[in-house]
């Protein structure tokens, strides 16, 4: 079969891909000026109108890895050369590994580069061509392919959707879908270690994290020593949208533990500014465009908050399942219904599970009482937030809450267990809680002084 792919992202790339190896030709378009020549550190000088956030955090969730690891090893061995680094967290474990172990483990490397290495194997697969600076005018009735803006029309049997959630060609089809914002803005930072630096250990799960009661924080490391951090604030709380500016953001920083040692000059330098990221919304478009051939993956199938990490990952495992249903099927309408049956159910179950628990955070960011360490008080934040405290104190909370957040499991896996329950609740209990941050209005002072200061 013949694949058009819309959009040449890491979604776009991944499907041409699976399609091709699975034995088809994909034509995959993207609108900007990008190619796959030059090294990784070249990714970065690309400019990506079509992704505003492409140069924010992404992180490959270890069920990303695990796919990866099955569609494109190749593309695997290409990050490790370029200095993406592996998290082993069964590394943790105090007692033996057990099968599935092997799987606990997270792939740390910045975007530009994860599309870097993804378009330099496209653009090597003899099924796959690459077209980049073109818009795609408009879709060809039936979808049996679309029009470019320069007039050529690329012709197939399945149109790939990969336009991810922003804005689409005029008349496009998407199945109807009512966004649900997530009540959080992002204001992050990226940093390099310096020499002889190593990145911050803790009591943490994975990396630091934290929540002050009124906003959020957390870290993802990045290829070659790099590490970013996320500063989340409530859409609502207009004061603390200060934190856009360079110096108000280093200033809260300093407050925070352990942002205060990872941000100190000794310990890292910033390579980027603060890039603010707002206008974020969970959407579930899972039930499909209704039109045979026609299929969406990654964002414009479902996206949800980037806090969760989910969006590389999914990306990848609806690549993985589409190269499965063209392998199995020859009508596209056959593909595209097993396409759906497929990814649809867990997409679906993540975005109700973004909702859930952005719900709950709004909520306890607005200063309601919220009891996050029984599974009768708020659920979503004890699944959340007291799992992952609880993790390193207990091998079986610890794959089940890796398994939950590293979308290795379904989601009810972590629901139903209640004995997992009764170990978070336990361990909680006995865990010594002290404040990583100042009370807000302390924060807003600091951050103020230091803006009148300088």
């Amino acid at each position: 079969m013949r694949f058009a792919i819309a959009g040449g992202g890491v979604a776009g790339l991944a499907a041409g891909l699976a399609v091709a190896r699975a034995g088809h030709s994909a034509v995959v378009v993207e609108r900007d000026h990008v190619t796959a020549h030059g090294g990784p550190e070249d990714a970065f000088d690309v400019v990506r109108k079509g992704i505003p956030h492409f140069q924010q955090p992404h992180t490959f969730l270890p069920r990303g890895r695990k796919v990866l690891r099955e569609l494109a090893p190749d593309v695997i061995a290409t990050l490790l050369d370029a200095g993406a680094e592996e998290q082993d967290l069964a590394a943790k474990l105090s007692g033996p590994r057990q099968p599935g172990d092997e799987d606990l483990v997270y792939l740390w490397v910045r975007r530009p580069v994860v599309e870097w290495a993804l378009r330099r194997a496209a653009e090597a697969e003899p099924g796959v061509r690459l077209v980049s600076g073109r818009q795609i005018a408009c879709l060809v009735p039936g979808a049996s392919g679309f029009h470019l803006d320069n007039g050529e029309e690329i012709c197939a049997d399945v149109v790939v959707d990969a336009l991810g959630r922003y804005r689409c060609p005029p008349g496009w089809p998407r199945a109807s879908a009512q966004p649900s914002e997530c009540g959080a803005i992002y204001y992050c930072r990226y940093f390099a270690l310096v020499p002889g630096a190593e990145h911050v250990t803790g009591p943490w799960l994975l990396n630091p994290r934290g929540d002050l009661g009124y906003m959020g924080f957390n870290t993802f490391r990045g290829d070659n020593r790099t590490f970013a951090v996320i500063m989340l604030v409530p859409t609502t709380d207009h004061d603390l949208r200060i934190l856009r500016d360079n110096r108000a953001w280093m200033a809260a920083a300093r407050t925070i533990t352990p942002l205060d040692v990872m941000t100190s000059p000794d310990h890292a330098v910033p390579i980027t500014d603060v890039m603010p990221m707002g206008g974020l919304a969970n959407i579930d478009r899972t039930t499909g465009p209704g039109v045979p051939g026609l299929v969406p993956v990654g964002d414009a199938l479902c996206h949800t908050d980037p806090a969760f990490a989910y969006g590389l990952s999914f990306a990848l495992v609806h690549a993985q399942a589409l190269g499965r249903a063209s392998a199995a099927h020859t009508s596209p309408a056959d593909l595209t219904a097993a396409y759906l049956a497929d990814v649809g159910p867990e997409a679906r179950e993540r975005h109700t599970f973004a909702l859930e628990t952005d719900a709950a955070r709004t909520l306890a960011w607005s200063g309601a009482p919220v009891d996050i360490g029984h599974r009768d008080g708020c659920y979503p934040l004890f699944a959340f937030g007291a799992a992952l405290a609880a993790a390193p104190h207990d091998d079986h909370v610890l794959r089940r809450t890796v398994g939950r957040v590293g979308l290795l499991d379904r989601v009810p896996v972590f629901d139903t267990d209640s004995d997992l329950h009764d170990r978070i609740e336990r361990i909680w209990a006995g865990l010594t809680r002290t404040p990583c941050g100042p009370p807000r209005e302390e924060l807003l002072r600091t951050v103020n002084a230091e803006l009148v200061s300088s």
